[in-house]
């Protein structure tokens, strides 16, 4: 895998400057979801963002045991610095948090996470919880769309856009629903309170997909701050990149003090 160290237009990437960032996507997305949202941070951090194996083909990449954390515990290793927050979003939210929830030490000073998923609360039939999990993924994939073409939705015909909807969820394997809801079923919650990072938790009452309100479960973490804001969808860190941004660095300014001043710096990785 390759870390990309993600720049804002014509700046130049320095080593050894900033809070080190490394930023992991959702289901069916790429590294390049975190451009927003790093440039709306700005200076005094270098963001890192990676392809994660989900990205094309989760149901070939998620299938063994060990799943998504300890994909991203190796990935971790490939990072040319030392990583000082984990960022993650829907899917790789929860990849963070396994990956918090399983190592025996802290990992990182602090992380991140966006519209993480969370496991259904009800016990209805598996099949249905199934059915339930690909309605949702499908939906998150159109959100997704939306999401990046921001404006310029408004401008496209409702059968163009279903069709750009349709192009991209057959890009989802058909076994994703499977792997998803088994990772969200197989999520350590006991684990969750020994998580000792100081962790910030954002999430929509609009998401209530996979995410939303539930994602107070959360609470459990010793050192997490839930926050759900009414109006924040399951993209917020496009959609509301600007508030996202804030938040970030009011959390991350109190529990990972910025080193002493250095000039400008905005990278990230894709």
């Amino acid at each position: 895998m390759t870390w990309r160290l993600l720049a804002a237009p014509g700046a130049a990437p320095v080593a050894g400057r900033g809070r080190v960032v490394a930023a992991v996507h959702g289901l069916a997305d790429n590294g390049s979801t975190w451009q927003e949202l790093a440039t709306r941070l700005g200076a005094g951090y270098r963001w890192y963002a990676v392809d994660a194996p989900w990205s094309a083909d989760p149901d070939g990449s998620l299938r063994d045991g060990a799943g998504p954390a300890r994909w991203l515990r190796q990935a971790l290793a490939a990072v040319p610095e030392p990583v000082d927050i984990l960022v993650g979003h829907s899917f790789g939210a929860n990849a963070v948090l396994d990956h918090l929830a399983t190592r025996p030490e802290p990992a990182v000073r602090a992380a991140v996470l966006i519209a993480p998923l969370v496991r259904p609360e009800d016990r209805a039939p598996h099949p249905v919880l199934i059915a339930r999990t690909r309605a949702a993924i499908r939906q998150v994939v159109a959100d997704g769309l939306r999401a990046r073409l921001g404006p310029r939705a408004t401008q496209v015909a409702d059968d163009v856009l279903a069709a750009m909807v349709d192009k991209a969820v057959a890009r989802v394997p058909d076994g994703a629903a499977e792997v998803v809801l088994d990772r969200l079923l197989a999520t350590p919650r006991p684990a969750l309170g020994r998580v000792g990072t100081p962790t910030l938790v954002l999430a929509g009452r609009s998401d209530q997909r996979l995410a939303g309100v539930r994602a107070d479960s959360l609470a459990v973490m010793p050192a997490v701050e839930v926050r759900i804001h009414q109006h924040h969808g399951h993209f917020c860190h496009i959609t509301e990149a600007a508030e996202v941004a804030a938040e970030c660095a009011e959390f991350l300014d109190r529990v990972v003090p910025a080193p002493s001043p250095t000039g400008p710096t905005l990278e990230v990785v894709a």
